[in-house]
């Protein structure tokens, strides 16, 4: 995560009068600097912690400080979403939301976030995404759950299907894309 908090002060610095935020963990500079813009650096210092989960990858979850602040979580799609599975007690609000919408969403205590998942997935499904993110091949996934190859394959049409992955090439782009994040 250094480089990334490297890439935060960096940007940072370039916008007069806004500290950088250890309680920001993106990879997207536009992001982090919208958000300190809208509600101040010292405000999310004081009660949060946000994650924006369309940029990281599930080996940066141990990169938030342990804490007693709310965390927040942006997605814009349902395999985003799915991620704030790894964090204990998140709100996940739509990156598509009005400012509006976000700014009440901070003012509110003990508001739930506001993305709806379009499909909701099987515990079984969520396992094969998790193993999928941590880059195992089918039989690898078949043989740690113990079922056939030809199970393995149902279950991945129906995660390209609630996902809406097209095809499989789609589908493993997904996976590619945070595999891409982790190794920069």
């Amino acid at each position: 995560m250094s480089g990334t908090q490297g890439i935060r002060v960096d940007i940072m610095e370039l916008k007069s009068g806004i500290k950088p935020s250890r309680n920001v963990l993106s990879h997207d500079q536009y992001f982090i600097l919208g958000l300190l813009e809208l509600l101040g650096t010292d405000f999310i210092e004081a009660f949060y912690q946000v994650v924006d989960l369309d940029f990281n990858d599930i080996n940066e979850c141990k990169d938030l400080p342990a804490s007693r602040k709310k965390t927040v979580a942006f997605a814009s799609s349902d395999l985003a979403y799915y991620n704030s599975e790894l964090y204990k007690e998140v709100a996940v609000l739509d990156k598509g939301s009005s400012l509006k919408e976000i700014i009440s969403f901070f003012a509110s205590e003990n508001t739930p976030g506001n993305y709806h998942i379009k499909f909701n997935l099987t515990h079984r499904e969520k396992q094969m995404l998790n193993m999928l993110r941590k880059g195992e091949s089918n039989k690898e996934i078949a043989l740690k759950l113990g079922v056939k190859l030809k199970t393995i394959y149902s279950h991945r049409r129906n995660l390209m299907m609630k996902l809406g992955c097209e095809n499989r090439i789609m589908f493993h782009k997904l996976f590619l894309k945070n595999r891409l994040i982790t190794s920069e």
